[in-house]
């Protein structure tokens, strides 16, 4: 049976179709690891709980099956997806390209308004993630004070490339936050991003966001072996 948070959580997602409501409240639950990867995603159950007919929670699946949160097999159904070791190094490798990047171009053409932004989103996680859901909040966070920096590279194509990875990423980008004095580390690496883009040192910039997105990565697999070790 699947958790009944899930239903109730479809409320808070906002207005849409019936298809967007769902697929938003299943994503969430999949990235905060309220559905863990192989659980069993029944049609019938979905349409049940949402209130719907089976077609929008069909659609759903279709959005999360090509967004890499599902996978829908013949004869099985939809179940949770997860990624290997091996899923995460490579994505992180290609987020690293993408965002070293995106980083040297936003940190060489911002302008003192767009620095401002980075400055709010990078205070923004440093206070966000100590409150008491922090570390649901946390991707969002990690994710609003890179893409600051970012979207002042002025290139909608490369930035639309690295927010679809962050969305597959999200739970396991997460997940090395968990670990004793992860925190401060992550402090301090946003800090000597932020401290590059005010230098305009767009050279800098893109060494210490591929350093910090290959470190974060190396970091979550550890995590997840932890996990399985526990288990």
């Amino acid at each position: 049976m699947l958790p009944s948070s899930i239903f109730s959580s479809a409320a808070e997602i906002g207005h849409g179709t019936a298809a967007e409501t769902i697929c938003g409240a299943l994503r969430a639950a999949i990235s905060q690891e309220v559905l863990f990867s192989g659980q069993a995603l029944p049609q019938a159950e979905l349409a049940q709980g949402f209130g719907v007919s089976i077609i929008p929670v069909r659609e759903a699946l279709k959005r999360l099956e090509a967004e890499g949160f599902v996978s829908c097999l013949p004869n099985r159904g939809a179940m949770v997806l997860g990624l290997n070791e091996d899923d995460i190094d490579e994505y992180s490798h290609i987020r690293a390209l993408l965002e070293e990047q995106a980083a040297a171009e936003g940190a060489r053409n911002m302008t003192r308004v767009e620095l401002a932004r980075v400055e709010d989103a990078y205070e923004a996680f440093v206070s966000g993630v100590k409150e008491s859901d922090g570390a649901v909040q946390s991707g969002t966070l990690n994710r609003a004070f890179h893409n600051a920096i970012y979207e002042a590279a002025h290139r909608p194509r490369l930035f639309e490339m690295i927010d679809d990875l962050h969305v597959r990423l999200d739970r396991y980008i997460r997940a090395h936050l968990v670990l004793e004095g992860r925190k401060e580390i992550t402090d301090r690496e946003h800090k000597a991003i932020l401290d590059a883009c005010r230098a305009r040192d767009p050279d800098l910039c893109a060494r210490l966001t591929r350093e910090h997105i290959l470190e974060a990565a190396a970091t979550s697999i550890e995590v997840m072996r932890r996990r399985k070790k526990m288990g």
